[in-house]
């Protein structure tokens, strides 16, 4: 019987929400002085939440230094205010970007032109030279659900070997016993009782009465 391949583990959450924080481009700013974010709680502004989501933890991470305040408002359907960033630089000045109707890179892209560091023109110029998007999608991390989820789905497929193994083993023995048995009434052998029976334990684990030898005899 061919042995089972041991699972491999992927990356864990740890390490995706890692590689999510330094994936470049790098958002490091050094004029940088503050951003505050003022978006609807729920239901509304979903590309100024993305952007909260996959974009500002790695700008936070890209400068410690800086001010961050995402400010999270309840918005009714009939409340008609925007969402909004404003930038402070290091130097006194700053600015007002609009987030409606925005998607999270849109956001990334039109921040970091606003400063356009050396290091974001260097990258600008590649990705357009080479047809590629300015900003890539962020690594999905699973949530604890997820994680439970997935164990859960590799312990059932192994289960689910096990089962399909047994099963295959009880179908070919029931057409051993009905070739055995047909082949008894052509001859006119057919006899009644457990003649042609399968014993699938002994099948699947061999005949647990057997005499042991080897190491299994010199063992409890």
């Amino acid at each position: 019987m061919p042995r089972t391949p041991k699972f491999t583990p992927g990356p864990s959450r740890l390490s995706r929400i890692l590689q999510n924080l330094t994936r470049q481009p790098k958002p490091i700013i050094t004029n940088l002085k503050a951003l505050k974010l003022t978006l609807a709680a729920k239901n509304d502004h979903w590309g100024a939440r993305h952007f909260v989501k996959e974009e500002l933890p790695r700008i936070r991470y890209a400068n410690p230094g800086a001010e961050i305040e995402v400010n999270k408002v309840p918005k009714s359907p009939s409340d008609g205010w925007k969402p909004e960033m404003v930038v402070e630089f290091r130097d006194g000045k700053s600015t007002t970007l609009s987030l409606e109707q925005k998607h999270s890179a849109t956001i990334f892209t039109e921040l970091m032109d606003l400063f356009n560091t050396p290091t974001w023109q260097r990258w600008r110029k590649q990705r357009t030279e080479a047809f590629l998007p300015l900003v890539e999608p962020p690594v999905h991390v699973p949530s604890k659900l997820e994680i439970k989820a997935e164990a859960l789905g590799d312990k059932a497929k192994k289960a689910g070997g096990k089962v399909a193994e047994f099963v295959k083993a009880r179908e070919q023995g029931l057409k051993r016993a009905n070739s055995k048995k047909a082949g008894g009434e052509k001859k006119g052998k057919g006899k009644k009782g457990d003649e042609g029976a399968v014993d699938y334990e002994e099948m699947l684990f061999g005949d647990p009465n057997r005499p042991k030898t080897g190491a299994a005899a010199v063992l409890p």
